[in-house]
């Protein structure tokens, strides 16, 4: 993870830029972050993702796709400028007898997964605006994995956060999964999709509606010839 962090500080960084280019938010680790422990006016976003670690001891290598990364942020609308702290929790090896911790090693695609998210939660809960995203992009998984997840060896669980809900997507490696861009809809203009389907549900209905009254108009019609012939 020392060596990634100032890729993930750039690209964080990048991603801001392109949402709110006047103001700084800057990125750092912290290794002392808890869950659901904030200060006050911090806010907390944490993710479940797909890493592969190494053993420094035996150079084992295995992978995990529930990963916990956790963050906490903070913005100051006064001076223009947001934190975020970022904890990456930790794995060891099974199979040595004294494993050490080992940070996960992400892949370029999943380290901008992750933020992609990041940001559009920094949007949505502190400038509270409108984005076409509604749902967060899910991680990529480049191998099958079998069996359950080793909890006896996450760093997570063991403190007593155990995994949450998977996030990641196993694709066929031919296959490149959509990324959205994090887009601010004008207030009152919905997406065109949107639009396109209000029309579509309008138009089905304006079908139905005509449809009941001719049904109903024949079935009348049929019982005034009815009743008109019982008379005669």
């Amino acid at each position: 993870m020392t060596q990634d962090t100032e890729v993930w500080k750039q690209m964080f960084q990048e991603l801001m830029r392109e949402v709110k280019p006047w103001h700084r938010w800057t990125l750092r680790p912290d290794k002392g972050l808890i869950p659901n422990i904030l200060k006050p006016g911090w806010m907390q976003y944490q993710q479940w993702t797909f890493a592969r670690f190494q053993c420094s001891s035996c150079s084992r290598n295995w992978a995990s796709a529930q990963v916990l990364v956790l963050f906490h942020m903070h913005w100051s609308e006064e001076k223009s400028r947001g934190q975020v702290k970022m904890r990456v929790f930790t794995q060891r090896c099974k199979k040595c007898p004294q494993p050490l911790f080992e940070d996960p090693e992400f892949t370029q695609e999943n380290i901008s997964r992750i933020l992609k998210n990041l940001v559009f939660r920094i949007m949505k809960k502190c400038y509270r605006g409108r984005f076409q995203l509604t749902e967060e992009v899910p991680m990529i998984k480049d191998m099958s994995l079998e069996g359950p997840h080793n909890s006896d060896n996450c760093e997570a669980c063991l403190e007593g956060f155990c995994a949450g809900p998977k996030q990641v997507t196993s694709l066929p490696q031919s296959q490149t999964p959509r990324v959205y861009s994090i887009c601010k809809v004008e207030e009152g203009v919905e997406p065109w999709a949107s639009r396109k389907n209000v029309c579509s549900y309008t138009l089905q209905n304006h079908i139905c509606r005509s449809v009941s009254i001719f049904c109903c108009c024949v079935i009348l019609i049929v019982i005034v010839v009815i009743v008109a012939r019982t008379a005669i």
